[in-house]
């Protein structure tokens, strides 16, 4: 299993953050998303992506029209890429 983290800053909660996440979890590969909202700071996002491996990770990041509509929408996002080492 492969995940990465996305961060947002300065990107309040909207009706196209949230068309971007319906979306995202329509892609092939991804296991699990979860979309976090900042408590403390409510323009900040996270979401954390499980995929079934690196390679469905990288098809996407590679080549979905949709990771470049987000970078375009929303200049502050980065990704972070993990290895799952365990999980429940």
């Amino acid at each position: 299993m492969f995940a990465y983290i996305l961060r947002a800053t300065d990107s309040p909660p909207n009706e196209q953050t949230d068309e971007f996440f319906r979306r995202f979890c329509e892609t092939p590969g991804l296991v699990h998303a979860y979309q976090l909202g900042g408590i403390d700071d409510p323009n900040e996002g996270i979401v954390v992506a499980l995929w079934e491996d690196r390679e469905a990770a990288e098809r996407y990041l590679d080549s979905a029209p949709l990771r470049q509509e987000v970078d375009n929408a929303i200049p502050t996002v980065t990704r972070t890429m993990y290895e799952v080492r365990s999980h429940k």
